[in-house]
């Protein structure tokens, strides 16, 4: 049977010491879904995207990567789901601070992709132009603004053609414009036919989100949103 779901998450559960964070939380991710995970500080929602990444491990529960259960995968497969087909945004930004950005973008570039650096500098050239970064491409990335940064860790997940990006309050050390822009790109991701999982504890992308949910006392609901299809 052909199915669009990319990820899913059957009966996960995670706990740490006495909590339980996660009660069987059972989740699916479509190509071309935005999802937003609501939830207060603490509820669980970078728990449950980490593990969405396979970056966390879950105590029980089942996890499905394009319909195949992941417990069947070697670590160097996972690592390589990851390196080809997962795009991350965190609110961290995760940028090598003492390189520029067009060398924060290569660095990225050759570890993922097989192009000569010709080709990686005419890519990155290509797209700091389209999102009109071009100015700040030889500037250190210590010297940037927080929304510099996050826009640049933005072009990193454009440039790597990821099928599914995970971001992590995409923008909660940013201003109200670096915001804006930020949404924006997220939605031309969505465009692009990419899968966006959305982690955050306000308001601000309900309107762009396809489904939302919420996370509350471990547990996952659906919850209506304009954006619902």
């Amino acid at each position: 049977m052909v199915t669009n779901t990319i990820l899913e998450l059957r009966n996960i559960s995670k706990r740490y010491g006495d909590k339980k964070v996660l009660n069987d939380i059972s989740l699916k991710v479509n190509l071309g879904d935005m999802i937003l995970i609501k939830g207060s500080s603490g509820a669980g929602k970078s728990t449950l995207l980490n593990i969405l990444a396979f970056l966390e491990a879950k105590d029980c529960g089942e996890i499905f990567w394009k319909g195949k259960n992941i417990d069947s995968l070697t670590i160097k497969e996972k690592k390589g789901i990851r390196k080809r087909e997962m795009g991350f945004i965190f609110q961290e930004f995760n940028l090598f601070e003492n390189l520029t950005v067009k060398e924060n973008l290569d660095v990225v570039l050759s570890l993922t992709t097989k192009t000569t650096k010709e080709d990686r500098k005419g890519r990155i050239k290509e797209y700091l132009q389209k999102f009109q970064m071009e100015d700040r491409g030889d500037t250190y990335v210590k010297l940037l603004s927080g929304g510099e940064r996050q826009r640049v860790a933005i072009v990193r997940t454009f440039l790597t053609d990821s099928t599914i990006v995970f971001a992590d309050e995409p923008s909660a050390n940013v201003d109200d414009k670096n915001k804006d822009i930020i949404k924006g790109y997220l939605v031309e991701l969505k465009n692009a036919g990419k899968s966006i999982v959305i982690v955050s504890h306000d308001d601000y992308y309900d309107k762009i989100a396809n489904r939302i949910y919420e996370i509350k006392n471990g547990y996952i609901k659906k919850i209506p949103g304009e954006g619902e299809r």
